[in-house]
């Protein structure tokens, strides 16, 4: 089938059919077949993966259309074109040993990434003394338990990560392993190292200040020890200084963070790029320290980096050097909602199913789609409320309360669609409400220091402006008209949710299942719940969730290895 039948069919958009020709003219000698997978690697790359595995079956790249089982070349044959083309041949393109089809820069960054790791892989333990004694102190309970795991793991390695679900206490281990850390420095050398904590987005790098200073508290450590570890953390693209062209940062090899620990939470969030500049950015004698939930949605960009990470773990020097929370203690044993995620996250549908239709539960609820408009009064009252003030720090406080998210930006149920119902509410309300609009950031700015997920309050005035709640510290005043791209938040997508916590969420599914309800969404939206989530749709929407896992194209695991058995 040629590149034209797939776009008039609306099977490839615009954008794939002309890099696919583009490149293909860069030949002399366009090839069908070669500009046929050049469309569908720029296609997936669009969808998140780093490549197109060639061979993939018709029915696997469009399992929703009706697509000729003939419509792509025979395998070997299309192997073969892409292996004599010239884009191939230092060109444009990577065509990897098992069949991947890349577009050579994400080929370069999954290599990078690897080359990185494998090199800090080589370097000796930062920390060489005897720490039991300590390890005793700040990490009571078991010698074997966990957290004592993923202490030994940050100290015997250059970079090391540290995985578990909400509630599973990551955050008090993380602050408790710089605590030990900056006690063995201590000890050793006499000086005190520079601890940087780090988080992709600004609400998730406001969470991770706000963890880190309550588990300070519970740390027994001298004065010394806990003024050492900061209590406010930082976006990556601060701390990387993102330039304003986008992905170019002062941060690098050569000018590095000035870090002796770096601590990254929510490392399910961090796409191909901003990882590989991470690792660059971070001298080799430091100590990394990569924190999240592999259970997650993956990054909005390219890459599952996270869980490539874990996954390699099983075959290479990474084993051992993954460690995993698994008992939460934000929930107890015998709460539906901490059953709920567990359930989700394990794909237990039968489970689930019950939890949802127990009445008897306080904290989980089940609504039919007959029952939105309702929950959409509730929620109208919630904002009606929040809009009230325009205290910054009450405003920000009260959002923390209640959330709306849907898997969709569009359709029926997708935000736009749900925060003008909600805006249509609170107008039938209170109208002077809206003299306040709850809004999100859409775009990274570096000069404003304003970041994509970041959430802001827009107030009217002369000119309108926006109370920005970003990095920890004083919410900052910026005119409406500087702002990057913003929308309102009286809804959000579960992607823009990730990083957020909140004490109730209303979750919106719909009638008709489609791809991209997959478990990890589901787990995702549902673990933002501190106390209390209601899911509103059909249930088999929700069976259909659960049966289907997320999948993302990746050499990155290859990379890995083949760095370990043939170092650079």
């Amino acid at each position: 089938m040629s590149l034209a039948d797939l776009r008039e069919r609306g099977l490839i958009d615009l954008l794939d059919l002309e890099l696919a020709r583009a490149l293909g003219r860069m030949t002399g000698s366009p090839n069908p077949d070669v500009e046929l997978a050049i469309a569908l690697t720029s296609r997936n790359v669009r969808r998140g993966h780093t490549c197109f595995p060639v061979g993939m079956s018709a029915a696997d790249i469009w399992p929703r259309d009706a697509v000729p089982p003939d419509a792509l070349p025979d395998t070997e044959h299309w192997k073969d074109a892409l292996t004599n083309s010239r884009l191939t041949q230092e060109g444009p393109l990577v065509l990897d040993s098992v069949g991947r089809l890349y577009l050579r820069r994400y080929w370069q960054l999954e290599q990078d990434i690897a080359e990185e790791l494998a090199a800090r892989s080589a370097i000796p333990p930062a920390i060489t003394g005897d720490l039991d004694a300590s390890l005793g102190r700040l990490f009571p309970g078991a010698p074997d338990s966990p957290q004592r795991r993923a202490a030994h793991n940050a100290l015997n390695h250059r970079v090391s990560l540290l995985c578990g679900g909400p509630g599973t206490g990551k955050t008090t281990t993380v602050a408790a392993i710089a605590a030990l850390i900056i006690e063995a420095r201590l000890l050793e050398t006499g000086t005190l190292p520079r601890v940087a904590l780090l988080a992709p987005t600004g609400k998730s790098a406001a969470r991770l200040g706000e963890a880190v200073r309550e588990a300070k508290s519970r740390i027994q450590a001298s004065a010394e020890v806990l003024e050492q570890i900061p209590e406010q953390a930082m976006t990556m693209h601060r701390a990387l200084g993102m330039q304003r062209e986008g992905m170019r940062f002062r941060r690098n090899a050569d000018f590095p963070l000035e870090a002796d620990v770096v601590v990254v939470d929510e490392a399910s969030m961090i796409d191909l790029g901003l990882m590989r500049q991470l690792l660059h950015a971070t001298s080799r004698e430091a100590t990394l320290l990569i924190v999240g939930d592999p259970d997650q949605l993956t990054s909005v960009e390219a890459g599952s980096v996270l869980r490539d990470l874990v996954s390699a773990s099983t075959e290479t020097w990474w084993h051992g050097r993954v460690s995993h929370l698994s008992k939460t203690y934000r929930y107890d044993e015998r709460q539906a909602l901490g059953q709920l995620v567990a359930a989700i996250r394990n794909g237990e549908a039968a489970t689930v199913a019950a939890l949802l239709e127990d009445e008897e539960a306080d904290d989980v609820a089940w609504v039919s789609l007959e029952g939105l408009q309702p929950e959409l009064d509730r929620a109208a009252k919630h904002w009606c409320n929040v809009l009230r003030t325009r205290k910054p720090e009450e405003h920000f406080e009260l959002r923390s309360g209640f959330v709306v998210l849907s898997p969709f930006r569009r359709g029926p149920v997708g935000t736009r669609q749900l925060s003008a119902a909600i805006r249509d509410r609170l107008l039938g309300l209170d109208g002077s409400a809206l003299d306040t609009t709850p809004i999100i950031i859409e775009e990274n700015s570096h000069e404003l220091r304003v970041y994509n997920g970041d959430f802001a309050m827009l107030v009217d005035g002369e000119p309108r402006t926006a109370v920005v709640q970003s990095d920890p510290g004083e919410p900052r005043r910026i005119a409406e008209a500087r702002l990057p791209r913003f929308s309102d938040a009286f809804a959000l997508s579960v992607h823009k949710a990730q990083g957020s916590e909140f004490d109730e969420v209303l979750i919106v599914l719909p009638e008709q299942d489609a791809p991209m309800l997959t478990r990890e969404l589901l787990y995702t939206a549902v673990s933002r719940a501190r106390k209390r989530v209601r899911l509103v749709g059909p249930q088999s929407t929700v069976a259909a969730a659960l049966a289907r896992r997320a999948q993302r194209h990746s050499g990155l695991q290859d990379a890995i290895k083949n760095a370990i058995r043939n170092p650079s």
